[in-house]
């Protein structure tokens, strides 16, 4: 059993409850539980699912291929599910996977974290939006140093604004709340002045003694009419539940509106006078100097319709017209790159940087000093040997990818720029320098080798522990859910592959596979 948290165990044995790791140990140290389920392999190796730290898999090639992704697109929302042999995951050990596309685009999105299942996968919780992609690489065509530089120079523009946008976010949070509180304010003294007004309505003044009831009278059953107006709510029966009614802001515009037409109504109207043959008088018809009746005649110069009869032009509102209702305030334009790389800022999400040459990795770093970037990843650093005290010095990690025999270029290939790089030497020398690894596939057709790949390093000079680590614990803790996979441990998921032999041997093969204690995958 290789723990990978620990030294290897002869004998070993896990016990499972549910999703997770109950005890790890040595056989006859362990107490089984009763009922408990034996699976016995006495030639087998036992290891914690394997991590895919970079890979493609459930993607289709439109998506592999659409150059219209930014920093605030999800490669979530694009996945599926195609039942083709590079979907099967599961079979080769693989319980987790990051999802990334690479493509043209500057920002080619937000990758996932999936767990592969023999029937599908399902999104890690939380992990939807795992990190930010950062292209700054212009491949292994051919391009001019100074090229390269102007447009390494230009990614830092990506950055600019994001602390305007912040502000402007933080300002409509704080006038929302403020908005919020005056809208409440304004309600509660509208219907406090509303209730005042009822009173007044009652007929009675303040300090007036309710009529009491003399004998004789009857009281009028609850819901019949009394011949008067009565309070609201008299005469009906309570609301049921116990709760008080609630004036909701619909409801008190429409109150509001009411009010104020009813305000804006003459007071009085004159008689409706008919003369012969019911038409109305010609006193009604045409007021004493020939106009109109509807015209009104006393109105003063400079009057405003709908005035109160007294008021004064000019005059201030009187102190019961209350606190004026407030405006709801503009919310700022979304724009969820900006929100994505200000999480990269944040250190909420980390910021995977892709960069192949020593001045594209350089420039990479300096980024992240610049900006303060607290997480970055750099992806497919095979120049990574030259700066590999820098990498350090940041505290970057790094994903490697191809770390296969002559798989950037053939030997001797002069024409071709990164002839000159061994990506299966480069684990060696980031694990002497200290540097965090991950050795990862790169695309759903490799990921099947993520073994061999690791083989690959120790053939370089990379030990097995190592190797192991890379393509388990190591990619866990970069992807930052280490706490639940990547080793055997108390507590964690679940997470196991069983194999005939070691799995760096290249006739191993795989027996056994769970994710989370389910059965994914078994040899028939």
């Amino acid at each position: 059993m290789h723990p990978v948290s620990g030294p290897p165990i002869k004998n070993g044995v896990v016990i499972i409850r549910g999703e997770r790791i109950f005890a790890i140990g040595q056989q006859g140290d362990l107490q089984l539980p009763p009922n408990t389920k034996i699976l016995k392999f006495p030639e087998g190796h036992v290891y914690p699912g394997l991590i895919d730290a970079s890979t493609d898999v459930f993607t289709d090639a439109k998506l592999r291929s659409d150059r219209s992704l930014n920093g605030g697109s999800v490669i979530a929302d694009g996945l599926m599910w195609t039942d083709s042999r590079d979907d099967h995951l599961v079979e080769h050990g693989i319980t987790t996977a990051y999802v990334n596309v690479r493509t043209g685009s500057q920002l080619p999105g937000q990758g996932a974290i999936v767990r592969p299942r023999s029937n599908g996968f399902e999104l890690w919780k939380d992990k939807e939006q795992a990190a930010v992609q950062l292209r700054m690489t212009n491949g292994n065509g051919s391009s001019h140093p100074l090229q390269r530089q102007a447009q390494l120079e230009a990614v830092g523009k990506l950055f600019d604004g994001l602390d305007k946008y912040l502000e402007s976010q933080e300002k409509y949070e704080k006038d929302l709340e403020k908005y919020e509180e005056d809208f409440k304010k304004y309600l509660e003294h509208h219907a406090k002045k509303n209730g005042k007004d009822d009173k007044k309505a009652d007929g009675k003044k303040a300090g007036e003694k309710k009529d009491e009831a003399k004998p004789g009278d009857k009281k009028p059953a609850a819901g019949t009419p009394t011949g008067r107006r009565g309070r609201r709510g008299e005469g009906r029966e309570p609301p049921k539940g116990g709760k008080a009614n609630e004036l909701t802001a619909e409801a008190f515009d429409k109150m509001l509106a009411t009010m104020m037409a009813l305000a804006g109504q003459p007071q009085a109207q004159q008689p409706n006078i008919q003369g012969p043959q019911g038409r109305p008088s010609r006193s009604q018809q045409q007021g004493p100097s020939g106009s109109s009746a509807d015209t009104p005649t006393s109105a003063k110069p400079g009057a405003k319709p709908g005035a109160k009869p007294g008021a004064k032009p000019g005059d201030k509102a009187s102190k019961d017209s209350g606190p004026k209702r407030p405006t709801y305030p503009k919310k700022p334009r979304e724009d969820l790159q900006k929100e994505a790389l200000n999480k990269v800022l944040d250190g909420d999400l980390p910021l995977r940087i892709e960069a192949h040459r020593v001045d594209e990795l350089r420039a990479a770093l300096n980024l992240q000093r610049e900006k303060e970037i607290p997480l970055v990843v750099l992806e497919q650093a095979y120049g990574a040997d030259r700066v590999t005290e820098a990498i350090a010095e940041h505290g970057a990690t790094v994903v490697l990818t191809d770390v296969l025999p002559f798989s950037l270029a053939a030997p001797g290939d002069k024409r071709n720029a990164y002839a000159k790089y061994d990506p299966t030497a480069l684990p060696h020398q980031l694990n002497v320098a200290g540097v965090p690894f991950a050795i990862a596939g790169g695309t759903a057709r490799l990921s099947a080798m993520l073994p061999m790949m690791a083989a690959a390093a120790i053939g370089s000079g990379l030990s097995e522990d190592a190797a192991l680590r890379a393509i388990t614990l190591t990619p866990a803790e970069i992807l930052g859910i280490a706490k639940d996979t990547g080793s055997l441990t108390r507590n964690k998921l679940a997470d196991v592959v069983v194999t005939d032999g070691s799995l760096f041997a290249s006739d191993s093969r795989v027996l056994l596979v769970l994710s989370k204690g389910r059965t994914e995958y078994e040899a028939k």
